[in-house]
């Protein structure tokens, strides 16, 4: 791969390598999980399913939840884009003459880069201001029309529910149908981000109660429906940012979040970054994975990440999104791994093989790896 992505991406890998700190993958939830659930797995199995059917009806619960929503007198406004976002906010603001926001920081906020394009844009970001707040809410509720905000503290909670204009702003794919799938969706979320039974400061935030009028709601798409426009990359859709499988890479657990250059990180981001932002530019992110298969283990949404991986890098092999070398190189192996044959030959043909495939300065810290003289197919005959 010859990127400028791709040669960031190693620089920064070996200078976190070099740091030489301790690797850590051990992943202990069994005993807050039996407090909470008689079966973690059957939990686990019911909040998939429950997730991945709402992503295959996403359609529907959308516009029932507009319905609901908007039936009180407010808006929703549908971003493609962080541009289209950036633009409508700039918009709002100016038209309400509002000059000083307070942005509470998330992963989606990160992702869009709201506080930078605010702040080019000669905004005044002011943390405990009661103005005007920017604020992700954790899920839409399509059935009431009600969004189910999470605070870290009580203090973000005043600042947010007593704000003079409000402004929420969601991914589309974070949508339930009902208030009572929040209950599970919450435990399995607290256990797996903190080890933790409940989300300490929740709320339900339904305009029919609150009667406000200087409230607007974002949905954004950002990429996400290059994620749902495949049958199986739509399961990615229902991650609920626990950072389960982070906690169980070694890769992860060598490198960090530095080389990605992007607030997903791990796992997750090796599978939906190439949807989310460019194939050429993330690629690489599908290779970064020894198939290991820890994170599709302890998903608590039963995402097959490391089949979804393989899927990425068929899909490039196949799309001809791969340099030409490396497809050289991978159809090369392909030939001789489902040929018996070939497999049959001798140990040092196969090595000269190997050698000519990778390049030496791979295999600097570590000695080449040698072939069995004899394969277990001629073992096997011979008894």
């Amino acid at each position: 791969m010859k990127t400028n992505e791709y040669k960031f991406f190693i620089s920064d890998c070996k200078e976190a390598i070099e740091k030489n700190k301790s690797i850590d993958i051990s992943y202990d939830i069994e005993d807050i999980s039996l407090r909470n659930f008689k079966s973690y797995n059957n939990a686990k199995k019911k909040s998939a399913n429950l997730r991945q059917k709402y992503i295959n009806h996403i359609d529907e619960l959308l516009v029932l939840f507009d319905k609901n929503f908007t039936e009180f007198g407010l808006d929703i406004n549908w971003s493609i884009d962080y541009n289209n976002l950036i633009e409508d906010l700039v918009k709002l603001f100016n038209d309400n003459k509002i000059k000083e926001v307070n942005i509470f920081e998330s992963k989606l906020i990160k992702e869009l880069g709201i506080i930078k394009n605010l702040k080019e844009e000669e905004f005044t970001i002011s943390p405990q201001s009661k103005k005007c707040v920017i604020f992700e809410p954790r899920y839409a509720i399509s059935q009431t029309g009600s969004l189910f905000l999470e605070f870290e503290s009580a203090f973000e909670m005043e600042l947010v529910m007593e704000a003079e204009f409000k402004i929420f702003i969601l991914p589309f794919n974070n949508i339930l149908k009902n208030l009572e799938d929040i209950e599970i969706l919450s435990q399995l979320y607290s256990i797996n981000k903190n080890k933790t039974n409940y989300v300490s400061l929740t709320s339900i935030y339904t305009p029919k109660t609150n009667k406000e009028r200087n409230v607007e709601l974002f949905i954004v798409d950002n990429g996400r429906t290059s994620l749902l426009e495949s049958k199986e990359h739509r399961k990615a859709l229902t991650c609920i940012d626990c950072d389960a499988c982070k906690k169980v890479c070694p890769v992860y657990a060598l490198i960090g979040d530095k080389p990605y250059n992007n607030v997903f990180t791990g796992p997750i981001a090796n599978v939906v970054l190439p949807f989310l932002e460019t194939v050429d530019g993330c690629k690489h992110l599908s290779f970064n994975c020894v198939l290991c298969g820890n994170c599709t283990k302890v998903c608590p949404m039963n995402i097959p990440l490391t089949d979804l991986i393989i899927a990425n890098r068929n899909m490039f092999f196949e799309n001809r999104n791969m340099d030409y070398s490396d497809r050289y190189k991978v159809k090369v192996l392909k030939n001789h791994l489902i040929s018996r044959n070939k497999l049959n030959k001798q140990a040092w043909r196969k090595e000269i093989l190997l050698k000519f495939l990778i390049k030496r300065k791979l295999t600097i810290s570590r000695p080449f790896p040698k072939f069995a003289k004899e394969t277990f197919s001629h073992l096997k005959s011979h008894k």
